[in-house]
């Protein structure tokens, strides 16, 4: 025997034992004494059950419908039908179904299956009575109505299946047939404001389930609506604790360039460090976002954030030619480029700051092409390395790149404006 039949075996033997100790219930007891029963009833079952789990249907069938027959016991019959509608045999489930039901009209499974059947055979009207009726004698089963609402929608008729969901749902406001109402609304009726409406009522005075409010996500995702995209995405962070709805609402923030909001998200939801970091700088709270690279400088010991502290020290100071800040500033990005950092965008800025400040024109300059080496085009690192030249007194070679610059930029930066002018007035004392 099979391990699959000796685990079979086992259960039985166990429930057997089990309903021996507890006992039956009386109603339970009274109607199971009206079946008949047979001396190899336990082994029809076991091969029935055998057969249907290796997808051998028939066999099964043959082997439930003769249980069946031996016993009277409606429950064989209704497993019989389960597999002739797994057979496709339609016709015949249909006809088994009204034995079942001709003997219990009150079971409303019985009518769901007969839906089923009756669908299958093109039988729409027979179909949509079956399952009418499953629905008044079981309402609270959503299967129900979505027999009814799936045949509403064969025939094209949205808006009687969203009535279904609806009724439905005016009993017991639950998240599943309040999808399908938008789903419908949404999709087959084209009303995007009412499916927005629907959504909207229910997150907020039941609350803000997942799947409510990531289909209203997707409402106004399509609809590029981000201010009420963010604002779901932080309702849905709120209702899951979810970081990556946070670090969602947080970026759209950021590019809303709203970003207290952003911040206050990524503040509370930790989804997102470097996005904090990088919308800390952008807002010009440096003094924040020098605490924070400092944090995950100590956390993690990765020289990125060393580099970041850096860049941040200098930022953050009101007093930016301050001897030993600027010591302290090129120390910090110096160990960092120690510790494996090549990034551009740091050695651009710590030569920049060695020419400007005139700390060491010469090794600020190798330190701009090093950065240009990876970033060849960068109008930005063209600047720094014309600056140095322009310190260094080689004023043609700093206007012959700063031409570049300007070409590629324009004069709207102030910097680059100041750089172009100076250069400029330098070559003509030269001249």
């Amino acid at each position: 025997m099979s391990r699959y039949l000796l685990t079979i075996l086992a259960l039985l033997l166990l429930l057997a034992g089990c309903s021996q100790k507890s006992g039956p219930h009386p109603e339970a007891a009274q109607k199971k004494s009206a079946y008949r029963t047979f001396a190899q009833e336990n082994d029809y079952i076991i091969h029935a059950l055998y057969y249907k789990e290796h997808k051998a249907y028939a066999r099964a069938y043959t082997l439930f419908k003769e249980l069946y027959k031996k016993t009277s016991n409606p429950e064989y019959l209704l497993e019989a039908v389960k597999l002739l509608i797994r057979l496709k045999e339609y016709a015949q489930a249909r006809n088994e179904l009204a034995t079942l039901i001709e003997k219990d009209p009150q079971k409303s499974e019985y009518y769901r299956l007969l839906a089923i059947t009756n669908i299958k055979l093109g039988k729409k009207k027979e179909a949509l009575k079956a399952a009418n009726r499953a629905l008044q004698l079981d309402p609270d089963n959503l299967g129900n109505a979505d027999m009814i609402a799936s045949i509403h929608m064969m025939d094209g008729e949205s808006e009687k299946a969203y009535e279904v969901y609806k009724a439905y749902y005016d009993r017991h406001h639950d998240d599943t047939s309040l999808i399908r109402m938008a789903t419908i609304l949404f999709h087959k009726l084209g009303e995007r404001k009412k499916a927005i409406e629907l959504l909207e009522t229910h997150s907020k005075i039941i609350g803000c389930s997942e799947g409510v409010c990531l289909f209203l996500a997707e409402i106004y995702r399509q609809g590029n609506d981000l201010d009420n995209l963010a604002s779901v995405y932080a309702r849905l962070y709120e209702a899951t604790g979810k970081s990556e709805y946070a670090q969602k609402a947080a970026e759209i923030y950021t590019y809303e360039k709203e970003y207290e909001k952003a911040i206050a998200i990524l503040e509370a939801s930790h989804a997102d460090e470097r996005l904090l970091l990088a919308v800390l700088k952008q807002s010009r709270a440096f003094k924040k976002a020098l605490k924070l690279a400092k944090r995950l400088y100590d956390e993690t010991l990765d020289p990125i954030w060393q580099a970041e502290y850096g860049v941040l020290m200098y930022e953050a100071a009101e007093k930016k030619d301050d001897p030993k800040l600027l010591e302290r500033v090129v120390d910090a990005l110096s160990s960092a480029f120690d510790k494996g950092v090549d990034e551009p965008l740091y050695l651009n800025y710590l030569g920049y700051l060695l020419i400007d400040h005139d700390l060491d024109i010469r090794r600020g300059m190798a330190l701009v092409e090093r950065a240009l080496k990876k970033s060849p085009d960068s109008p930005f690192y063209l600047d720094s390395l014309a600056w140095g030249y322009y310190k260094l007194g080689n004023c043609d070679k700093a206007r012959q790149i700063m031409k570049k610059v300007v070409a590629k930029m324009g004069l709207d930066d102030p910097e680059i404006k100041a750089h172009w002018e100076k250069i400029n007035q330098c070559r003509s004392k030269k001249k």
